[in-house]
């Protein structure tokens, strides 16, 4: 237990430590190219680091037409073999219904292959895992992905054309946890096809991808994730936050915004604010998993203010390669984006609707 509380203490110092630091961390202006979603694991790492080190890529979408969401990850843990428990996988979730959904589950997806059937390239996102899955990378703006379930209940062939510029937030505490989250694709156009059994679903729509890596103490901390675009209106959003260990509603995080070709960070770790807040929960297991969320954040020049709430809300077989109990949720949202003049907020973006997917998952810590 006192190792527990000394993490969570550690960690937190690293935090102050880092808000000290807020002009090396906060600029926006990263150039993120195919390498930067290419496979990043280096051996020789930490030890910790290199015994809990997952990477995995994943995809997002919702297709209004069809009614239907859909999400697939494509994984790797323990390539150093620590603890011999080093494997490859594919997990995801087809919903058949999302707007209509009256309390159907979501099609599971968890396929576990050896570390042996796992192959990736350091240039670029190009993975395979078995004979049937693969990330084939295209160009630096178009990715395919294509796989087939091991009962052979599903089958999938996607390309994603990514629409808006990539941004990256890392975490790091030296010895001890490392995590890299890049949204290399915050908003795509996707096209293809979704099979399950004797049912073709063709696809047409937006869509996400993401690639994450590194290792996280899950016993420590949670996951609070969001993501929300419209391409039409050259607006998209990603967001991360965690609940502050020993609190009871407190949340630090941070919301990256592409619009009209700028890009936009605000955090609290740029010393800006950031305000998140659960309106409802879903109780799993006696665990608490927000279903409703509403988040303010502001800098010197820039508000956002989103609102979403979970039309489905289901466990993520694959734990999003976290090790975590994350549940996956297609939300509807609600957005309005302000900038400063003056002293007044003026509106640039109002009134933003649709869909994208959130993710809640429950830390439970220790006394």
């Amino acid at each position: 237990m006192k190792k527990i509380k000394f993490l969570i203490t550690l960690f937190l110092f690293s935090l102050n430590v880092c808000v000290e630091c807020t002009t090396i961390n906060c600029p926006d202006n990263e150039t993120l190219n195919l390498e930067s979603d290419g496979y990043q694991y280096i051996r020789g790492k930490d030890p910790l680091i290199a015994a809990l080190y997952r990477e995995w890529w994943f995809f997002a979408l919702y297709d209004p037409l069809n009614d239907i969401g859909f999400c697939m990850g494509y994984s790797v843990a323990d390539p150093a073999k620590t603890f011999h428990l080093e494997a490859s996988g594919v997990a995801g979730m087809l919903w058949t219904k999302v707007q209509n959904n009256t309390g159907e589950n979501p099609i599971n997806v968890l396929d576990v292959y050896k570390y042996e059937d796992f192959t990736a390239y350091e240039q670029n996102a190009t993975v395979s895992i078995g004979a049937n899955n693969s990330i084939h990378v295209i160009n630096e703006k178009t990715y395919e992905i294509k796989g087939i379930s091991k009962d052979n209940d599903m089958k999938w062939l996607l390309t994603f054309q990514q629409q808006s510029y990539a941004c990256r937030q890392r975490e790091e505490v030296p010895d001890l946890l490392e995590l890299d989250w890049l949204s290399y694709m915050p908003s795509s156009y996707v096209s293809g096809y979704i099979q399950y059994k004797n049912t073709t679903y063709f696809i047409n729509t937006t869509a996400y991808h993401d690639h994450n890596y590194g290792a996280w103490p899950t016993n420590l901390f949670n996951w609070i994730w969001a993501q929300f675009h419209r391409i039409e209106d050259n607006f998209s959003l990603v967001l991360g936050s965690y609940h502050i260990p020993t609190t009871e509603d407190e949340y630090i995080g941070y919301v990256f915004i592409r619009w009209n070709n700028q890009r936009i960070k605000i955090g609290t770790l740029c010393l800006d604010t950031f305000h998140l807040k659960p309106l409802e929960w879903q109780i799993v297991d006696g665990r608490k998993y927000s279903i409703h969320t509403v988040v303010q954040a502001w800098n010197d020049r820039y508000k956002i203010s989103l609102e979403y709430k979970a039309r489905v809300s289901n466990d993520n077989p694959g734990g999003r390669g976290l090790g975590l109990k994350v549940f996956e949720q297609i939300s509807f949202y609600q957005a309005d984006l302000y900038e400063k003049q003056g002293d007044q907020w003026i509106v640039r973006q109002g009134n933003i609707t649709g869909y994208g997917f959130s993710e809640w998952s429950h830390a439970e810590i220790l006394e």
